[in-house]
This record gives C-alpha cells, structure tokens and sequence, in this order.
C-alpha cells in the first residue's frame, strides 16, 4: 500500500540518526549531527596544525590557507546533512502527486515498483558497503597533486603525512566520502524509480497548465538533489583555488574545466528526466492533431457565423460568446503548442546552473585586484 509520506531520504542508517530521540519534525536532528561530524574532524586537525606549528604559517600552505579543507570540511560536508530534509520534503510531494498519475490499471505495477525500492532504500547491506568504500579510499585514493609541489600543512616540510594530515586523511575524508556515496545512492534509487514509473501508463494530458503534461512535479522533485552540482562546484573551485594561488595558474587556463564542469553537471542532473521524452512527445504529436480538428472546426463555425454579415450586421458579436470562447481556445492551443518535452521548468534549470557555476566566481577574487577596486570605488564617492 502507497506511503503518505514514501521519500527516498527516508530509511537506513543515517535517516536514522538525523532523527534519533525525535518522533515528529523531519529533520530535526540534522543540524547538531552537522555540528558533532564537523567538531570531530576540524577541531583535532586545528589543534594538531597548531602544535605542529603549521596553523597560520611555518609551511607555504598552512591549514588556515588551505582553501580544499574550508570548501570540503566547513561548506559542503554541512550542506550535504542539512539538504537532507529539505530533499525529503520535496520527494515525498512528488512521489503523493505521481501516485495520482499511474492509471488504476497499473498501480500494483506501481506499488511493486515502490516496495522493491523501499527494500533497498531500507537495507542496511549498500550503506554498509558504501562505508566499506569510503574507508578504502583513504587507502587506495590518492591525495590532490597540487600538495606534491609546495610544502603544506599536511606534510610539513617531509614526504609523510604530519599528525594533522593522518587524522583528515583517515578520519575526515572517509566520513566525507561516505556522505558523498550516500547521495549519490539515493541519486540511483531515484534514477530506478524514474526509469520504472516511464514504463507505466499514466494519466497525462496534453493541455495540463504546468506546460509537461502533468509531469512537471518532476522537475520540482529533481531540485532535491541541488545540493550534488553544488557539492561539486565548491570542491572544484577549493582545488583549482590552491592551484591559483600557490602553482601561479591563470583563471583564464582554467576556463574549459570550468565551462566543462558546469556542462556535466547538468547533464547529469537533467537526464533522469530524459526518460519521460518520449511519452511526452508522443502525447505533443496527438494533442497538436486532436487540437488541430478543433480548432479548424472553431475556426470555421466562427467564419461562418459572423464574417459572412454585411457591414454593421456583426453587431450582435460583442454580445455573443462565440469570440470569447474562441480566444480561450486560442489560449488552449498555444498551451498544447509551446508543451515542453522535457518535464524540467525553467527556474529549476536556472537554479541548477546556479548551484553548478555560482562557488566558482570566488576564485576571480584571487585574481582580481579587490583592494584597488574598492580603493577607487571609494575614492570616486568622496
């Protein structure tokens, strides 16, 4: 039987403790978790820089000024806890709505389709594995090639890890990469559930005002994994800061893994909903012919009634209902024309490209001469 509340966020091991000691309010422990995993891995790399004396300086990239810990430890390992809960607010709307969609003919095809994913999603075995994964990276990942050509914080002035650099390589990464694999598990789960519902019939109709034949819940649904383009941006743009600011790279060398990234994330992102296309498109191709009938019809009734009359005998039109009716149809056709077939709408797009490109513009600011700017800026207002 369909969940009031069925989500893909919702279930296994780190739902869970987001929730733990309450029984109501989604989400209610997922800021103190954020604090405790970012106190347990910041708060010993601090200390231990600050005995080893490479906190603000000592080496060429102390930890203060190592932009790769910041962007990955202080931005995106928080927002990938606290988008938990807004992500489940959006899947759980989606999934009420689509339910409503499924034709009855089909919905224990749909209700399979369901339960054989809360199976996974609920199963202790892929998380289990995904730590697995997580852990083993720290063996078999290897560190950014960037720190192989300065003397950092991470491994003083020698080759092996410093205390501060064991504890982020064994400790802070694995926990990173584990929260990493996580959304990106609940990305597949979601990508299955599309793949399945697509195959279904459904109820879509070519004239629906959202512009996608009822399907552009989709879109509104997608949006819950926002937070995957911007992990990554901010990722990218701590790496290719450290490179700018220590390896005498230029922004401008750096412009086609910039635009490349902000292209694969996108296309990433949009292609579950690609899945849908050819519904889409099929039910364009029929609604613009059974539309096309009846707006020839319209059309004709309309000629015929009023722009046979003599001058000064159409009167009566502004009387009638026949031009109103036909501006509504008018309005109707147009709604059927301008269908789009790829069930995403445009702000989501737009907050997708935002999330992709937006953490990249901090790095114009290591190249940018901020101080000059704001010199004349302020110079020119006095």
């Amino acid at each position: 039987m369909f969940e009031e509340r069925y989500s893909l966020m919702r279930g296994g091991m780190m739902y869970r403790l987001t929730r733990f000691g309450r029984r109501g309010g989604e989400g209610w422990m997922a800021p103190p978790v954020t604090i405790v995993l970012m106190t347990i891995v910041l708060l010993p790399t601090v200390v231990l820089a600050a005995m080893d004396r490479t906190l603000l300086g000592g080496v060429q990239v102390p930890l203060l000024r190592d932009y790769t810990v910041w962007a990955r430890f202080v931005l995106a390992m928080p927002l990938l806890i606290l988008a938990v809960p807004v992500a489940d607010e959006r899947l759980w709307r989606a999934m009420h709505h689509l339910q409503g969609l499924v034709t009855p003919e089909d919905q224990p095809r749909f209700e399979a389709v369901l339960a054989r994913v809360r199976r996974w999603r609920d199963s202790v075995i892929p998380e289990l594995l995904l730590f697995v994964l997580a852990v083993a990276g720290a063996v078999t990942v290897a560190a950014l090639d960037v720190f192989d050509h300065v003397s950092s914080w991470r491994h003083g002035n020698g080759h092996a890890l410093s205390p501060a650099g064991l504890w982020l390589h064994w400790v802070g990464m694995p926990l990173f990469r584990f929260l990493c694999l996580l959304w990106m598990w609940r990305f597949l789960l979601w990508l299955s559930l599309l793949w399945r519902l697509s195959r279904l019939h459904l109820t879509l109709y070519v004239a629906h005002p959202d512009g996608h034949g009822g399907l552009g819940i989709l879109g509104f649904a997608q949006a819950a994994f926002l937070v995957m383009p911007l992990v990554g941006s901010l990722l990218l743009c701590g790496s290719l800061a450290v490179e700018i600011a220590y390896l005498g790279v230029t922004l401008m060398s750096l412009r086609y893994v910039l635009l490349g990234y902000v292209v694969i994330a996108l296309t990433v992102m949009i292609a579950p909903l690609l899945l849908f296309v050819p519904k889409l498109a099929a039910l364009k191709r029929a609604g613009l012919m059974d539309y096309g009938v009846i707006g020839t019809d319209c059309a004709e009734q309309f000629d015929t009634t009023w722009a046979g009359r003599a001058r000064g005998e159409a009167r009566p039109i502004l009387h009638a209902g026949d031009p109103s009716a036909l501006a509504d149809f008018t309005a109707v056709y147009s709604t059927v024309d301008t269908l789009v077939v790829v069930p995403i709408q445009r702000y989501v797009l737009i907050a997708f490209v935002a999330a992709s490109a937006a953490p990249l513009l901090p790095l114009v600011l290591l190249v940018m001469p901020v101080d000059e700017v704001l010199d004349k800026l302020f110079s020119s207002m006095v």
